[in-house]
């Protein structure tokens, strides 16, 4: 248990600092406003230090969402929240933020929207897998979703829409380009955030059902489950195996179904999601 809490932990500072490290090094070198507390201190850099503006806003935000929210919703949050401006804090005592973009010469507003969503996106699939929250807006959208009964997705939308808005108004290139980091960035949080991997689940209707099943457990390590069916032309009663496996074993699952019965029904189709032992962290296997 212990173990797992400090993995946990380690993960979320790991996501914390990728996409500080993205914020500062890609995007605020290029004022590129993709929305959040983040996003409002590109827009105010000029009048106060980025970090300062981090810390003062989360600080009034933690607060409000330890109000509306709650205890439990307060230091699952404060943890991750305070560390981002930290980082971003230590990054301007001793680096510039333009260290890099500035060797750029071609296309630099593209590579910094491209890696500046990478990394931002990397690092809040991290922290969104482990359940966590990097606070700022996070909060104003936890209790949009709470009292105005508006889905997180929709109030998210909302906040970082009028921010980028914003952003559009007073330079429209970068505004655009601000757009396609955040859509870059959403588009890696979802491949990241979804805690199981990707596979194929196969459908096995046969009269070979046990030795198929016994091919499965001895050469691919995998559970599978069994279901009573009846065809609807013979009448006959058969078992058919529902089994996951992961892209890499898919060709020798085929060789087994041909092995152990050439002449099995077998349809194969793409899970988007699989949950469970081989697949995610945690998990049941039948």
């Amino acid at each position: 248990m212990k173990y797992a809490k400090l993995r946990e932990i380690l993960e979320i500072t790991v996501g914390v600092i990728l996409l500080s490290l993205g914020f500062y090094f890609f995007l605020l070198p290029l004022n590129l406003v993709i929305g959040g507390v983040m996003g409002i201190s590109v827009l105010i850099q000029d009048v106060i230090s980025v970090s300062l503006f981090m810390y003062i806003a989360n600080i009034v935000l933690l607060f409000l969402g330890l109000f509306f929210l709650g205890k439990v919703f307060f230091f699952k949050t404060v943890y991750a929240t305070l560390l981002s401006p930290s980082i971003i804090w230590i990054l301007e005592l001793t680096i510039r933020s333009d260290y890099f973009m500035e060797e750029m010469t071609e296309s630099p507003l593209l590579i910094g929207a491209l890696f500046g969503g990478l990394f931002i996106g990397s690092g809040l699939g991290i922290v969104l897998r482990n359940n966590a929250t990097t606070g700022g807006m996070d909060i104003v959208q936890n209790i949009m979703k709470k009292y105005l009964h508006i889905p997180f997705s929709t109030a998210m939308y909302i906040t970082d829409g009028i921010i980028i808005g914003i952003a559009i108004l007073i330079n429209f290139q970068l505004g655009l380009y601000a757009v396609f980091a955040m859509l870059f960035s959403g588009f890696i949080i979802d491949r990241i955030s979804i805690e199981g991997k990707a596979g194929y689940t196969a459908f096995i209707v046969s009269k070979e059902s046990k030795k198929i099943q016994d091919m499965i457990y001895e050469r691919l390590d995998r559970g599978i489950t069994k279901i009573k069916v009846v065809g609807g032309f013979s009448n006959e009663e058969k078992d058919m195996i529902v089994c996951t496996v992961d892209r890499a074993q898919l060709y020798n699952f085929k060789r087994i179904i041909k092995e152990a019965d050439p002449h099995a029904f077998t349809f194969v189709t793409r899970t988007k999601e699989a949950l469970g032992i081989g697949f995610s962290r945690e998990g049941a296997q039948w």
